[in-house]
């Protein structure tokens, strides 16, 4: 029997339907030879042909899921990102500096008794508004210096109307993040034990994994202390990829020529883990796959380094270790972030969970220090930020695996300053370049009204410039400075059907520039093609045409506007009103960006009728 022929060309409705017509026609013409749209197998056959258009359509929106420019589904762009080696983060905190300042210390001799100087643990927390910041580090007030080594520390004698001094007032500025500590626990089961154990958090806005602790038992009934939480044998150690054996952490048996920097060295590190996010937000955490334990061999080896090199090399070829059975693990890890963690000035006003410590020798001196410790943070919370949309996850895959974890190119900078971990901060928007052999990365960030803002912290700005430090290029200078944002204002002329209210085309037109000039959906240096707004507008109901559009630059006007100006030639230099050059564009900056700061009132449409 010869075999018939089929066409795999046909993939939508109307193809295959063709095509089915043609197949029966050709083989079955004794069969079926009612081709007309009201029989029953007319009936049947277009029921096929849209089974094999739903299928086609099928296969290719899978086909298109496994590619960076066409998938559209976040859980896709993350697993695209897996693939690639790339960790996507999740919600970003924001972070902010706040004063933390002592009372009542005792004098003694010409300065304070520095028995009484108290010290706030790390996780002490500043709070306001709703929101928990804590501190990132221990806040000793005995020392003049952060744990890494900048002075913060300032000292307000308390004087009487005699002008002695009675006592004094210690302020310290610590860096503070958003989020607050929480701890999970879980009992290892004999089922658990086995590769790639996956532990999934409950919540899902996790911004950070603190620490992964192991312990023998599975009825404990108290929570780890802090000594058991930071010690090495105990910890689980989070790495980029389970093939890195080793990690970067404090040498304690060196001593730092500095106060407040430590001396830090490579360890091996068996016990490890990696976080991923899922498309839902929610954190898991992978453990390794094998058992690094050689008790066994070390009667037969000799040599102590042997044994050393003999369990990294099984490490290494396990990807790591197995939590036992029989324990139980206790994840500490913070929660928090967003948008809403962006906050401004004078807000965290209030004590939260502190672990204060004062050890002068009298308890009452000691308490009454603790009673006064006050908080207040002089500058806004920025960089608190969303779980990355699904084209920041595009972008992050598209440029990050050229770069092979380096820095080369502009486009390198650009999308490894988003993978910086979120602890330290995320600005809104980065703008890099490159100009007289010199890398310059500019920072904008929002404020606590979701507006632009040039003053992105100190702080934020120093962690961008020590996290590029370890990916760029040896001869790369690079300099992080503020962001320029360049407010606008417009008015529009518009012609429309006579039946239409007026006040609803207003609203509509002010919402449709509204929305074409969303901050979130523009970068740094980005061009404006008003075209395409015209367009917008134009397809408003009831607009019959824009008869003009005028875009005027809006400059420190009673301090409420940015001071920064266009570069593109005003028509008129007391409006400012903008010269489009005949392009209808607006040309960016790549430290620049543009912004309706107030578009209720920066929008203005002047209505004709027909």
């Amino acid at each position: 029997m010869a075999t018939k022929k089929i066409d795999y060309n046909a993939r939508n409705f109307a193809d295959v339907r063709q095509q089915l017509i043609s197949f029966i026609q050709q083989y079955y013409p004794e069969i079926f030879s009612d081709f007309n749209d009201a029989s029953v197998g007319m009936m049947l056959l277009e029921l096929n042909a849209a089974v094999g258009d739903m299928l086609s359509f099928h296969t290719d929106r899978m086909f298109n899921e496994t590619q960076i420019s066409y998938a559209q589904e976040k859980s896709s762009l993350l697993e695209l990102a897996r693939t690639f080696g790339l960790s996507v983060p999740g919600k970003r905190p924001s972070i902010t500096i706040v004063d933390w300042v002592a009372n009542n210390i005792p004098v003694n001799g010409d300065t304070f008794d520095i028995q009484y100087a108290p010290k706030i643990l790390k996780g002490g927390q500043a709070t306001g508004a709703g929101k928990v910041f804590e501190l990132l580090e221990d806040c000793d007030f005995s020392s003049p210096f952060t744990t890494g080594g900048i002075p913060n520390r300032q000292i307000l004698p308390r004087i009487d109307g005699s002008g002695q001094i009675q006592s004094y007032s210690i302020k310290k500025r610590e860096i503070v993040v958003n989020g607050f500590t929480k701890i999970y626990k879980r009992l290892i089961k004999t089922e658990d034990y086995k590769p790639f154990l996956e532990v999934i958090l409950p919540e899902n806005n996790v911004l950070s994994i603190e620490n992964i602790v192991t312990m023998e038992g599975t009825n404990l009934t108290s929570l780890p202390t802090p000594t058991q939480f930071s010690e090495f044998d105990l910890n689980w150690y989070e790495v980029p990829a389970l093939a890195q054996s080793e990690i970067y952490t404090e040498d304690d048996n060196k001593v730092s020529d500095r106060e407040g920097v430590v001396v830090g060295k490579w360890e091996n590190a068996p016990k490890r883990f990696i976080k991923e996010f899922s498309d839902k937000g929610f954190c898991k955490i992978i453990f390794g796959a094998g058992e690094a334990d050689i008790t066994e061999l070390n009667e037969f080896v000799g040599c102590r380094g042997q044994i050393d090199r003999i369990g990294k090399t099984i490490n290494n070829l396990s990807l790591g270790e197995i939590p036992k059975p029989s324990q139980t693990m206790f994840v500490k890890y913070r929660v928090g972030g967003g948008t809403a963690s962006n906050i401004g000035p004078n807000t965290l006003t209030t004590l939260g969970l502190v672990n204060v410590i004062v050890n002068g020798v009298d308890s009452n001196t000691n308490r009454i220090i603790k009673d006064s410790i006050s908080v207040n943070n002089p500058i806004p919370a920025l960089g608190g930020k969303e779980s990355p949309s699904v084209e920041e996850i595009r972008n992050l895959v598209r440029y990050n695996f050229s770069a092979q974890d380096r820095c080369v190119t502009i486009k390198d900078y650009q999308s490894r300053i988003p993978l910086m971990p979120g602890r330290y901060g995320v600005p809104f928007r980065t703008g890099v370049w490159e100009e007289r052999n010199k890398v310059n990365v500019s920072v904008l960030a929002l404020d606590p009204d979701n507006k632009l803002t040039t003053q992105a912290t100190s702080a934020l700005k120093q962690n961008i410039a020590e996290y590029l430090a370890d990916y760029r290029m040896l001869n790369d200078y690079v300099t992080i400075k503020n962001g320029r944002v360049i407010n606008l204002s417009f008015e529009v002329d518009l012609f429309i059907e006579k039946s239409i209210p007026k006040g609803d085309v207003i609203s509509d037109v002010i919402t449709t520039i509204k929305e074409y000039f969303d901050i979130n959906k523009w970068d740094m240096g980005d061009n404006i093609y008003l075209s395409q707004l015209v367009e917008n507008i134009n397809n408003v109901g009831g607009v019959l045409n824009v008869t003009d559009l005028r875009v005027f630059n809006k400059v420190n006007e009673n301090a409420r506007y940015s001071l920064n100006e266009i570069a593109q030639p005003y028509i008129d230099e007391t409006t400012r009103q903008i010269d489009l050059l005949g392009k209808y564009t607006l040309f960016g900056a790549p430290n620049s960006m543009f912004e309706i700061k107030y578009p209720n009132t920066d929008i203005k449409v002047t209505i004709s009728t027909s």
